[in-house]
């Protein structure tokens, strides 16, 4: 999708948010009354991308650690499979640096039209270029069941099948394969 005539920017305290609706309210109501509070508490900061009349889309991010015990897993070959992403001295590590995609709420007037898996696409480079300074292996989300098949086609994985029938489960995306890709093509 092409985002000419959008605007991507960090939410501020003087922004004024343009009229939104994603179809959640929980989604909605995060935006209108809570993202500026939760932005100066240092909990999460928000992006907004709008164009001249409506708010189109918005997300928030902030920093994550992965737990990683085997007690959260189906059974042990799952936990050792999800450790085979570790390299073999690191495999005592059980705290992974990510980052968190804690809010992602696309206007219900270009719901399927590619903006989440663009503003996603945007979010992972964010996440690469954050490694410049500090790492950030994975890319976190606990999805709503509704959203679950977009966070698969884009390559999010599940954590653990624990959380199979909740609300929402705990998925992630490694970045190393996505990191190893872009060097091979420098």
């Amino acid at each position: 999708m092409d985002l000419s005539g959008y605007v991507l920017f960090k939410l501020t305290e003087e922004t004024f948010i343009k009229p939104f609706d994603c179809g959640d309210d929980d989604l909605n109501d995060f935006l209108i009354t809570k993202a500026k509070s939760y932005q100066r508490e240092l909990l999460a900061v928000t992006y907004i991308l709008e164009d001249e009349i409506n708010t189109l889309a918005y997300f928030s991010i902030f920093n994550d650690s992965l737990k990683v015990e085997e007690e959260g897993f189906a059974s042990k070959n799952a936990f050792k499979k999800f450790l085979g992403f570790v390299s073999h001295p690191k495999r005592h590590l059980r705290h992974f640096p990510a980052m968190k995609l804690g809010r992602l709420g696309v206007s219900v007037t270009l719901k399927g039209k590619g903006i989440g898996k663009v503003i996603v696409g945007y979010i992972i480079n964010m996440a690469l270029e954050q490694n410049e300074k500090c790492a950030c292996k994975i890319i976190t989300v606990d999805a709503y069941a509704e959203s679950l098949k977009f966070y698969e086609k884009i390559g999010f994985i599940y954590f653990t099948p624990k959380d199979e029938g909740k609300d929402t489960r705990q998925m992630y995306l490694d970045l190393t394969p996505i990191i190893n890709t872009a060097e091979e093509h420098e």
